[in-house]
């Protein structure tokens, strides 16, 4: 069976700007029309004299875990300076395969991920975090998000120190411009990348009335996200993988049925 395409539908990433240029190029590859909506921008920490000196202690600790291809992004070329050759004491975990794929462009090679679920649940249970007792852990993360990881390790025994080296920022006041989007080409999906960008869509929502919105399509990359959105009445569904290649694949399949 061959796929529908997008028939020149709108398609709005929501990805902050420095990290469309994959999904964008999906989207016009499936004859769609790529609408950019930001509902986080990435602002770097890593200069903060707090975060270099957790860099330079990196070799004090046990494991090292990425939680974001963000995380990599904007805290490994400090750690790089700091040390131009990695300490070999120190084992490097991620999130999940994107964070990996991230991480070996700075020639970490050998890094843990979960075997499945992606995310903080997913590296939990994973047989090395779960005999970190007396291990020193520094967690590479933005300022702010989920605690679970770090709750659970500590709860473990381990020694949790975060590493923040970077911060979120909302640019968006409300979806006023989605809303005039909408009156000039058909919306077909909404594509929604992280919990915090969730979070703020549903807050933004609430500003106005978004009858507008009611036949679009939320594609996530979690399950996490789809019982938030589908609280508010949106038709939600997750990808099988976080990758924005499995996101496109979940739209067209959508689309297709």
């Amino acid at each position: 069976m061959i796929k529908k395409k997008l028939q020149q539908s709108g398609v709005v990433i929501t990805r902050p700007s420095h990290q469309i240029n994959e999904i964008k190029t999906l989207v016009v590859q499936h004859h769609g029309h790529p609408i950019e909506f930001p509902l986080l921008e990435i602002k770097s920490k890593s200069q903060s004299e707090v975060f270099q000196n957790m860099v330079l202690k990196l070799d004090h600790y046990d494991w090292a875990i990425f939680i974001s291809s963000n995380a990599v992004q904007f805290g490994m070329p400090a750690v790089k300076y700091a040390f131009h050759t990695l300490p070999k004491s120190t084992q490097f975990a991620a999130i999940g395969p994107s964070t990996q794929k991230a991480l070996k462009m700075f020639d970490v090679n050998d890094v843990l991920i979960p075997d499945e679920n992606y995310d903080s649940e997913g590296l939990l249970a994973t047989k090395e975090m779960n005999d970190i007792k007396n291990k020193k852990i520094l967690i590479f993360r933005g300022a702010g998000g989920r605690e679970t990881l770090a709750e659970s390790l500590r709860a473990r025994g381990a020694e949790v120190t975060y590493a923040e080296c970077y911060e979120r920022t909302f640019p968006q006041t409300n979806l006023d411009l989605l809303k005039v989007f909408s009156e000039k080409i058909h919306i077909a999906a909404i594509l929604i990348t992280s919990s915090e960008a969730c979070k703020e869509f549903i807050r933004l929502s609430h500003i106005k009335n978004m009858n507008f919105l009611k036949d679009v399509l939320f594609i996530v990359n979690h399950p996490r996200m789809v019982n938030a959105l589908e609280r508010e009445s949106f038709m939600t569904f997750a990808s099988d993988e976080p990758s924005d290649q499995s996101m496109m694949e979940k739209l067209l399949e959508i689309i297709d049925h």
